[in-house]
């Protein structure tokens, strides 16, 4: 037994010797894992915890066992984890700010630090606040929807208006995205609506990145408002802005279900077109003249006037995180280029990461830096290995053979990218495109091809000019792209809606897929056991089988025979699109008397018996008083009293308003098991202060 152990042991030393030049491709993710553990608590950690990398370094400090190295990487690997879970807390306190607990209306005056392009109603992001009503607290920021024209007003303009105020929306049932927490690190502390006229005063302010971006968006948004045909308007605004609000929801639909929703947002494409069409020119200018191509490094300089473009197209896009990971990437390229180096890499990718996990942790839980990270990985992974074959391949052959080569690279690559962002898509949107890598094959090359050079074009004449023919032009594209995507949803089986799942098969996979393809020795095979234990999520956790929203106005019943019904489709909108996606419902169904033989309404709720349970669902208070004595689970959108001692489960509003929305899970045996949006999160800065009240009683 102890010799077995042996070679085990210098089995897996000789393979991580092996694998020694990979090693730095794991600090990222080790920094993530630390990251994830702090957003997966549900306690808040005191600022003590920013000091726990210090324990690792303590003990760099003292000699080692029989496997110095091993050991010397153990402590690296926890250095690397806690640097992440410490980067997360300094990260929560760094932003950390007010943030207002109950609706409330007051005039307000603010700063304008960004507005969003949109036909029907625009969205402001205010800073610098000052209110009417003083009992709102010190709010950094606040994010107002306005439906009135206020196509006058620009980012730095000092602006008074009446508004309605609402905290940041919660998750929609327990385990869902967290708007709050979101909101939380943008230091958005109130959403709201104006209802009223709009004062603005021209106020004169310090230049920053942020405002000045800003300021670029907006005249970028009005100079294709005003010079562009109106239903390529959005798509317009979305690749040279960032900005999806001008796009119609058809639109959105369409590109999402066609899988090629990518293309609306800038990232690693869109920066390498830019990129590479800023290098090619600049190059190919300067081969004009022999005297240049002969005696100076063309190519170089080309590098860095294109590395300026970037840094522009970044300013402009609004630095999104998949255009920051972009540009991260495309610049190690072109600063590769200038010292001589490889340009693209793992390594460079790594890299890439990390900076943005260091300083945006909160990012690793959106779907963008996962998703776009996940493409670019899984891309440089395989080209890795394959790509150099068929470069010279490529090389070698025809005109004839080299376009099929350049066919079978648009293929392969919307291939592997497909499949790479597919477990992501099915996670956070509940739904993934099966012709995707049909629409692609044609929408790329056009995005790359034509799309792409007029949009830079319109970029470069725009100071100068108002002509509208680079728009137009690009616009000719962007049709064709539409129409692309409106076709290929209407073939069968085009996408389907199945449904999200539990984390831990997220997880599971994406550990599995780091393993397999940053290990190139035979421990890269151990790859399976993350995805047998993230596959056993799938059997363990199950989808709630009633939820009930914070409003009380909307609950859902999860059939096993009738799908996933709701009591209404007039309330709570935001809620039900949420569920559907969870439950990958098309639409969201309401209940009624065909769809479940088990279930009785009438005008003041309903009753529902699922396996010898009776659950009630009650409107009013005279209903629950009815209730309380028959069922064994009593839901009430209004308050039930204290004496209504039968029913075994009891959530009435004042349950929905400390805890947010509810979700109840049967098992097999019939027990119940009852969740909470804020029990799911504990005691964190983004939860309303009344929960984390009752938590610290």
């Amino acid at each position: 037994m102890i010799g077995f152990r042996r070679n085990t042991e210098n089995w897996l030393v000789a393979c991580l010797l092996e694998d020694r030049n990979r090693w730095f491709l794991w600090t990222p993710v080790l920094f993530a894992v630390g990251i994830a553990l702090y957003f997966n608590l549900t306690w808040h950690p005191d600022p003590i915890w920013l000091f726990l990398p210090l324990i690792p370094l303590f003990f760099l400090l003292f000699p080692f066992l029989r496997h110095r190295q091993v050991s010397l990487v153990t402590i690296l690997v926890f250095l690397v984890f806690a640097s992440g879970f410490s980067g997360a807390i300094l990260r929560g306190i760094l932003v950390k700010a007010p943030v207002l607990d109950k609706k409330t209306v007051s005039n307000l005056t603010g700063t304008v630090l960004s507005k969003s392009a949109n036909d029907r109603k625009t969205r402001l992001v205010l800073e610098n606040l000052g209110f009417e009503e003083q009992a709102i607290p010190a709010l950094r920021k606040i994010r107002l929807t306005v439906r009135n024209d206020i196509s006058s007003i620009v980012p730095g303009d000092r602006v008074t208006v009446k508004a309605v105020l609402l905290p940041p929306p919660p998750p929609a049932y327990p385990g869902a995205y967290d708007f709050q927490r979101d909101a939380f690190f943008k230091q958005i502390g109130a959403v709201g609506y104006s209802i009223g006229p709009f004062t603005t005063e021209k106020v004169a302010l310090k230049v920053s990145v942020q405002r000045l971006s800003a300021f670029l968006r907006d005249r970028v948004n009005r100079y294709v408002i005003e010079n562009s045909a109106p239903e390529v308007t959005g798509f317009s605004i979305a690749i040279m802005s960032g900005d999806k609000g001008m796009l119609s929801k058809d639109q959105l639909d369409d590109m999402r279900n066609s899988g090629l929703a990518h293309l609306l947002a800038i990232s690693g494409l869109h920066m390498g077109m830019v990129g590479g069409l800023i290098f090619f020119t600049v190059r190919l200018l300067g081969s004009l003249s022999p005297r240049l191509a002969l005696n100076y490094p063309i190519k170089k300089w080309a590098a860095v006037v294109s590395l300026v473009g970037l840094a522009g197209y970044l300013l402009v896009s609004g630095m999104s995180v998949s255009a920051l990971r972009a540009f991260l990437m495309i610049s190690m390229v072109f600063l590769a280029i200038c010292f001589d180096r490889t340009a693209l890499s793992l390594r460079n990718l790594a890299f890439a990461a990390l900076l943005i996990l260091i300083f945006l942790p909160e990012s690793l839980l959106t779907a963008s830096f996962q998703m776009s990270f996940s493409a670019v990985f899984c891309l440089i992974a395989v080209y890795e290995k394959y790509g150099n074959h068929l470069i010279v391949k490529a090389g070698e052959a025809g005109p004839i053979k080299r376009g099929l080569y350049y066919l079978t690279g648009v293929i392969v690559t919307s291939l592997i990218a497909s499949a790479a962002t597919t477990p992501f898509a099915i996670y956070h949107f509940g739904q993934f495109s099966l012709l995707g890598v049909l629409a692609n094959l044609v929408a790329v090359p056009l995005m790359g091809l034509w799309v792409m050079p007029w949009t830079l074009v319109a970029f470069a004449i725009m100071p100068f000019a108002e002509t509208t023919l680079a728009l137009d032009l690009a616009g000719s594209g962007i049709t064709l792209i539409l129409w692309i995507a409106e076709q290929v949803i209407n073939l069968p089986a085009a996408f389907f809606k199945i449904g999200t799942y539990p984390s831990s098969f997220l997880v599971g996979l994406v550990l599995a897929g780091l393993w397999f393809l940053i290990w190139k020795s035979s421990l890269r095979w151990a790859a399976a056991i993350f995805i047998l234990v993230g596959g056993a999520g799938l059997f363990i956790t199950q989808a709630p089988d009633i939820l009930f929203a914070r409003s009380g106005n909307l609950y859902l019943i999860n059939d096993a025979q009738a799908g996933s019904l709701v009591s209404t489709i007039r309330a709570d909108r935001f809620e039900r699109e949420r569920w559907a996606l969870l439950y990958g419902a098309q639409k969201p169904k309401k209940i009624s008397k065909a769809d479940l033989g088990n279930l009785t309404c009438d005008a003041v709720g309903c009753l529902y018996n699922r396996e010898n349970t009776l659950i009630a669902f009650s409107e009013n208070r005279y209903a629950s008083e009815l209730d309380c004595n028959r069922s064994n689970i009593l839901l009430s959108r209004d308050p039930v009293p204290e004496s209504c001692a039968s029913p075994d489960i009891v959530i009435d509003r004042f349950d929905l308003w400390r805890k947010g929305a509810h979700s109840l899970s049967f098992n097999a045996a019939g027990d119940v098991t009852v969740q909470t949006v804020n029990g799911v999160r504990g005691d964190r800065p983004w939860v309303p202060v009344r929960y984390r009240e009752i938590l610290n009683r």
